[in-house]
Formats: structure tokens, sequence, C-alpha cells
């Protein structure tokens, strides 16, 4: 059987483009593993549910699982799984078992999981078992333009991490190995455009802050953040903000607006689970306390040693980006880690990596920041944020956000392995131990608007 009659049709009305790629195997296989090609994450699948209103399908990402009861809570529903019989005559043109991730092709109430909102390619099963669909994202969202859209209702599944966890020399089994495995991997995200153009733009020596209100402004959600982030009390503004342009010329200044959507940006198209030390919730919130803390350590250096405070931010932001990664490439990896992590709290994060992975997150984030030719500074940040004697070039950021982060954990917050700060590191710094718990006492003032942009990150 070819792509189901119902499926092409519905692509040829909405004007898609789309190409078709086979596999071999089991689909649900398929789904929790992907393909040599093709990130399982990439691929959306379909659960069909009901309820006394009737059928609702609900799309999500390949490997994960449905979580009904965050979904009934969202929807205010009792939905419960369909079987076969519910809906075996709406779908009468596909192979037996197999069900197109296209609601509204076949008239189906339908709500998709944002885990799929960001990224660059999708797949689906066309209704043939052995036949994908790939379209772009855009059209993926476009194909769903009268979709609910859930604030993330599925969860990557866990199976078998227990046991792997157990394994003597953990699931990669070393740090070769490791990197073996993200070398395989021939579906490396590239970096989102809209970064892309973030940096095009800042090479430039022509450009001004103009240039980057605009481009700001073509993405509606990222021009929001930067709003909200400009009237954060941390910055003092006392008048209204409405525009990327006032946000860059009252408050924020270029180089601050630059490194904050630039964060934002590559970081899009990341999504794991939101739960557990290494969630999304968790990711962000040590992110934005990180980014401002650092910024605010920066800022009361001496002038002379001061390196750039827009950079100094993002260092902060970006510098546990290897979680992501882990998280978007190697799903069972990421939950056996954030489960390890669950278990033993007070272990040391880089003892638990080896445990676990045989390899870092700063190895990981390494890799992809040096593949994207992302800034140095913030390559050294992401790959030394845990080595306190580094020395060399970009040194100072790697050390700001090290510093930011043992401060951080006598607040709860974060993976450092101690709360005891080095005098020779602050020394390095032309700080005093009286000046950083004055930065962290700030930070922690303004928790509640830092709590509100992390979750605003992970939505």
């Amino acid at each position: 059987m070819s792509t189901s009659i119902t499926v092409r049709r519905y692509l040829d009305k909405q004007d898609v483009r789309y190409a078709t790629a086979s596999y071999s195997g089991e689909t649900q296989d398929v789904f929790k593993n992907g393909t040599k090609a093709i990130n399982p994450n990439q691929i959306a699948k379909a659960i069909v549910l009901k309820d006394l209103r009737g059928l609702l399908m609900a799309v999500l990402p390949g490997p994960n699982h449905l979580n009904l009861e965050t979904l009934n809570r969202q929807l205010h529903r009792n939905l419960q799984p369909a079987g076969p019989e519910d809906y075996h005559s709406i779908v009468a043109d596909c192979s037996p078992g197999i069900v197109p991730p296209l609601g509204e092709a076949y008239g189906f109430e339908t709500i998709v999981d944002d885990g799929l909102l960001n990224q660059d390619l999708i797949y689906f099963v066309s209704g043939n078992s052995n036949e994908l669909v790939r379209v772009s994202g855009y059209d993926f969202q476009l194909l769903h333009s009268n979709a609910w859209y859930g604030n993330t209702f599925s969860d990557i599944t866990a199976e078998e991490s227990e046991s792997k966890q157990t394994q003597p020399n953990g699931i990669a089994g070393n740090k070769a190995n490791l990197k073996k495995q993200i070398q395989k991997i021939n579906n490396l995200p590239p970096m989102p455009t809209m970064a892309q153009k973030i940096i095009q733009l800042n090479t430039d020596p022509y450009t001004h802050a103009e240039d980057l209100a605009k481009l700001i402004e073509t993405d509606p959600s990222l021009s929001a953040q930067i709003i909200r982030y400009a009237q954060s009390p941390f910055y003092g503004y006392q008048g209204t903000v409405t525009s990327v342009r006032q946000a860059i010329s009252r408050v924020l200044g270029y180089d601050l607006v630059m490194n904050i959507a630039l964060g934002i940006c590559v970081t899009r198209p990341f999504k794991t689970t939101p739960h557990g030390p290494l969630g999304l919730h968790s990711f962000w919130r040590h992110a934005t306390y990180s980014a401002t803390l650092a910024q605010g350590l920066c800022n009361i250096m001496p002038r002379k040693i001061r390196p750039l405070t827009g950079t100094a931010y993002l260092s902060g932001l970006l510098h546990n980006f290897g979680f992501l990664i882990l998280g978007y490439l190697l799903p069972r990896e990421f939950t056996a880690l954030n489960n390890a992590i669950s278990e033993s709290p007070d272990t040391p994060i880089a003892e638990l990596e080896e445990r676990v992975l045989g390899g870092s997150h700063t190895e990981l984030g390494r890799w992809l920041m040096e593949t994207w030719n992302m800034p140095p500074e913030i390559t050294v940040s992401v790959a030394q944020h845990h080595n306190e004697h580094y020395s060399g070039p970009h040194a100072e950021y790697s050390r700001l956000v090290y510093l930011a982060d043992i401060l951080l954990k006598s607040q709860d917050i974060g993976d450092a392995s101690t709360e005891e700060v080095p005098e020779t590191l602050l020394e390095s710094m032309g700080l005093t131990s009286d000046q950083a718990l004055a930065a962290l006492e700030k930070t922690i003032q303004g928790s509640e608007e830092l709590d509100t942009m992390a979750r605003q990150l992970a939505a």
C-alpha cells in the first residue's frame, strides 16, 4: 500500500511540499529509536483518545509516552485511549494499526504537543507501515492550523533506564564511545535560522540598533520575551516598554539584547521532558539565575578586567547547553542520568555522568558549539564552567559562570559540587567575598521575576 489517499489529498490541498522515506522493522520501534538518518524526536505519532464528547487525536514526539492526567487537566476532559474499533472506519485507507498524525485530514479534533513545534523537519507515518512522510516544521504547523497546542503533555519514555544505570561502564561505556554515538548521528540539528541571522548581524561592522530591532520584530514570540526582560525590575526602568526599539535604546542596550536573543533562539529546537533535575523547568531556572548573577558579578568587576556584560549573560544562559543536547539526541541516556541525579542528589554531577554516560554534558555542549561556530567565549564557558583552574583564552567568562554556580548552590540551584568560594578565584576576578554575596542577594531578591522568565522559556 502507498501513502494513504486521504494523506496525499490533504497535503496537496494545503500545497505542502513533502517527500517520503522507507523504513524497515516495527513502526513502534521507529517511533522509539528513529532510524540511522532520523532522530526519533523529529517523528510525530498519533494516539486516538475518546470520552463522552467524542474522539480526539493527540500528536506527540515519537519516543514520548502520553501523560493522560496532564492532558485531561489542560483540556478539562476525561479522555481515555480509544480502541481500533472506535476509529477503524475513519482511517480505512491505512494499513492496520497505522494512524497518520494528521487529525484534520481525517476529521479528528486534534491537540499537538508543543515539543514538536521547534523542529526544522517532521516525519510521520504515511498510512503505509513502511513509509514516512517528511515535511518542514513550518508546514507541519500549517497542516495543524486548527489544532489545539498543548504544553508538553507527554514525557520521554523511561523504559530500560534503571537497567542501563546499573551497567558497570554506564550506557556509553566510556568517553570515546559517547563521542562516537554523537558522531554517528547524521542529523545534528542545524543552527536555527534566526540565530544565524543574529550572528551575521553581529559580525557586520556597519550594523546598528535599528537593524537588530527590525530583525527581532520579525519574530513575535522573541519580541515579547525581549520586552519582558526590559520590564524586569532588575533593570530598574520606571517607564513602560512597548517595543524592541525601546528595550534596546532605553533599558537593555544593543549588546545585551543581541545576546539574550541569541541565547533564546539557539535553544528553541531542544525540547526535553519538563520534569526532574535536568528537565526543562529546572534547566531554565538554573540558566536564568546563572545568567543574571553572572551579569551582576561582571558589572562589579574592576573596569580594567571587566568582560562584556552581554556575553557574560549569554555564558550563564547557555553554559549547561550540553544537557539539552543529550535530551534531544540521546533521550534514553538523558532519562537515565535524570533518574540517577534524582536518586543521588548529593553525588557530584561529574561522577554520575561518568557512571551513567561515560562522558559529560560539557563535552556534548562544546561539540555542538564548535559545530555551529558559536562565539569562542561561549564555547569556553560551556566547556570549562566546572573547571576552577582553567586559565586559557576567555577564562574570564568561564570563571564568572563557575562563581555564579557556586553561589547559587547555597540556594539549592544548579549542579555545582561545592558551596565554598575559592579565595584565589575571587582575587583573579578583582572581587571580595562581600561583593559576591551582595550580587547573589540582589539576584535572589528578584526570584519571582526570574522564576516567571524561566517558566516562559520552558513552555
